[in-house]
């Protein structure tokens, strides 16, 4: 499996009666890979994972295997959470439902050491039947997965990627120094980073502002892939605001207020999260309208 390209980190809609809206959820998948998306990513932080039901998740995991399948984009389905025993049995459920691979965060809340860490991802490693596509983003989980614990975890054939999410220029030089295995990808977890990361040596990205602008991504990526490093940089710049907005409040609720503003969704959010502020609401409008993504 190569992991390369803009993979879209995927909103999941819900109705003003909390349910999720799995029509449109099936046309926001079909969008996104109209627009040329390399994969999709549904049921992580985006998707407010945390929130869903393993019945929700199965479905909306068949919803996107099932619009991806139609130009054969594969789906990486958001299997994290603190423990492992229940992380196993959402991989194995993912499987069973269509995803390709599963990407799992680092437990958060209990703070595992290194040491707990690399149990954690071998321990299911040895136990499932889809690769692994390792999660590191300490600002929301409270734990930073090393360089040398990432290395350690490459030696594992069933651990293939890693979603780099620090916004640590230090550890990205450290990151990309190691002597990648083949069939070992890092992706870039940061939506303003995904041009540095790959000037460095990173393949793709898991991106949530994709979700409202994923042509833009994906020409940024063309450009990468061509070693056109200058145009994708002054791309990179031109999302910067954009990328500010959409993570000025906590993500995902800057993007259900942008796609909603679009026309693509109703702005509803399962609790805790609420949606986001006007002052929130002005930044964001200002900044659709400057891309002409509203008027």
């Amino acid at each position: 499996m190569k992991l390369d390209g803009v993979w879209v980190a995927t909103v999941t809609f819900f109705n003003s009666d909390g349910s999720v809206d799995y029509e449109n959820f099936r046309r926001h998948c079909d969008y996104l890979i109209d627009q040329g998306v390399s994969g999709l990513v549904p049921c992580g932080t985006t998707g407010e994972g945390p929130t869903l039901k393993s019945e929700e998740r199965k479905k909306l995991i068949e919803i996107a295997t099932s619009c991806g399948q139609k130009l054969n984009k594969l789906v990486i389905a958001g299997c994290g959470g603190n423990s492992t025993a229940s992380v196993l049995q959402s991989i194995l459920e993912a499987r069973d439902s269509g995803a390709s691979a599963a990407l799992v965060v680092t437990p958060y809340y209990n703070k595992p050491t290194q040491e707990g860490l690399l149990a954690h991802y071998f321990f299911l490693a040895d136990h499932t039947p889809i690769p692994i596509v390792l999660y590191n983003v300490p600002s929301r989980t409270g734990v930073n997965l090393l360089p040398d614990t990432v290395a350690q975890l490459w030696n594992h054939p069933q651990i293939i990627g890693l979603k780099e999410a620090t916004g640590n220029h230090s550890q990205w030089l450290e990151l990309t120094s190691q002597s990648f295995q083949p069939n070992r990808f890092l992706l870039a977890g940061d939506d303003d980073a995904y041009a540095t990361l790959a000037a460095l040596g990173a393949t793709g990205i898991i991106s949530a502002t994709a979700n409202i602008a994923p042509a833009v991504f994906v020409k940024m990526g063309q450009l990468l892939e061509c070693g056109n490093f200058k145009e994708a940089f002054l791309l990179q710049k031109r999302l910067l605001p954009l990328v500010r907005a959409v993570f000025s409040e906590t993500n995902p609720a800057p993007l259900k207020y942008a796609l909603n503003r679009m026309g693509r969704g109703a702005n509803c959010l399962r609790l805790p999260l609420v949606p986001v502020r006007p002052a929130t609401q002005s930044i964001l409008d200002q900044e659709l309208k400057s891309l002409e993504m509203i008027t």
